[in-house]
Parts: structure tokens; sequence; C-alpha cells
């Protein structure tokens, strides 16, 4: 087996100086906290993460896909999949985000991701890998955190900056707890974490093996990714087994009279 270190260095290239991940399709979304503690400065630190972050991939229908929305205790502004097929345009948009102050409600921005930003109505595609960044600087009651999330397949980040944050509630968001970053400030958003999550990010493009083809999930089974090269598989009726691989059979038995 290849080590992952050795798939990482193949998957990142040069271009223009930059570091770029190679042109797999995937749908990455970004929720960032907008509420009255984050500020208007430290909103936009959050905004250049995501600017930056862009150049880490390949821009396009068959490649990388970006969508970002802001959030307090309700949706702010932001732009969905279908908005940019290249950088320059999603830099653009990112900068149409204007910060509004607000509470926070972690569920129902979440809920959004799931209903709103991660449908194919609003270019999310059925054949991409589905990431999640999901940024905040506090907390907030949640119930269904990421699960619902978790269950469609779409790999969700959850990053904590400053002191305010429960770990417990980050941990309840993500996909596992190699997906929760913690950060001290905005500013440091710019420095270690950022090349952790770029990493993280290029390594779970390259290792999906739902995007294997043959998928492994036989007779029709739904692939789920789980984090690095895990998946389970939801099995149609009538098929069991890790990859769906085993027929059952049921036997009618007619009871007498």
């Amino acid at each position: 087996m290849v080590p992952v270190w050795v798939l990482l260095s193949l998957l990142l290239s040069r271009n223009g100086g930059a570091e770029v991940c190679s042109n797999q399709p995937a749908d990455i979304g970004f929720l960032i906290d907008e509420s009255g503690s984050v500020g208007a400065t430290n909103f936009q630190k959050n905004l250049d993460f995501v600017k930056q972050f862009v150049d880490v991939f390949d821009i396009g229908n068959t490649a990388v896909k970006i969508s970002t929305f802001a959030f307090h205790h309700s949706m702010g502004n932001g732009f969905h999949f279908s908005c940019c097929n290249d950088k320059a345009s999603i830099k653009s948009n990112v900068d149409k985000i204007n910060y509004h102050s607000g509470g926070q409600d972690f569920d129902m921005a979440l809920s959004f991701s799931k209903n709103s930003m991660f449908q194919s109505v609003n270019g999310a595609r059925d054949f991409s890998l589905k990431i999640l960044m999901f940024f905040t600087d506090g907390r907030s009651l949640i119930q269904d955190g990421g699960s619902l999330l978790h269950r469609l397949g779409i790999i969700v980040y959850a990053v904590g900056v400053g002191g305010n944050v429960d770990r417990n509630q980050l941990d309840k968001i993500a996909t596992n707890q190699s997906y929760v970053f913690m950060v001290s400030s905005y500013a440091d958003l710019v420095g270690q974490v950022y090349n952790d999550i770029k990493s993280k990010t290029c390594t779970d493009v390259l290792t999906n093996p739902c995007q294997r083809s043959p998928q492994p999930c036989q007779n029709q089974g739904t692939c789920i990714w789980t984090g690095g090269s895990k998946y389970t598989c939801l099995c149609p009726d009538g098929y069991t087994d890790y990859n769906c691989q085993t027929g059952m059979f049921l036997i009618a038995i007619k009871e007498p009279y």
C-alpha cells in the first residue's frame, strides 16, 4: 500500500508557485459565524481564509465548486455552488458577503446546508465528494448537530475560534474528532491550522473510496464515506454484508387453516 504522505505529495501540484489539489470533483461549502461576538474585523479574516482556500483547488464543473454562507440566528448573505466556475468570480462573491451580527443558531445553519446548500437545484453534483467547513467562535443549543449531514455522506469540518467554544458541540457537528480544529483567534486561521485543513481536505478528496470506479458497494448499494479510507454501504432490500454482496432469500410459510 502506498503511504498517505506519498499520495498527498502526488495530489498536490504547483501552479504559479501555489500548491493546487488535483482536479477531483468536490463540492466544498463554508458556513461562517457572523454573530455579535465575532465582529466585522474577525468576520473579514474568516472570509479571507475562504479566498485563500480557493487557491488550493482547481475550480470548475468537473473539479471543485465552492458555496459560502454567513449565519447568525438566521442565514445571512452567501452564494450557492451554481454561482461560480472560476476562482475570480468565487472571490468576488465572497467579498459581497456582508457582516450582520446577531445571535447563534447552529442547528438552523446545519439544516440549511442539508436542505439548500447541498441540493442539486443549487448546483450540488450527484457524482462529487461533499465537504462542509463550519466556523464559529461560540456555542448554541444543538440537537441533531451534524448527524443528518453525516448520514448523507457529507464530510463536516468544525473549526472553533477562541475560548468560548464548546468542544463537545464541535465534536457533535464534525464527522469525527479528527475533523475538529481549535484556534485561539481569527488571526490564527492563516497559520498552521490553514495548512492542516488544506492537507486533510486534499487527502479526503484523494482517498474517498466512494469515488472509485467501480465503487465498493455492490448490487446498487449506496456508498457513504466515513473518513479516511473508511466507508459504509446502505444495502437495498434483499442484500446484506459489508459490501451488500450477500443476497437474502425470504421463504413464505403458509399458515394452516
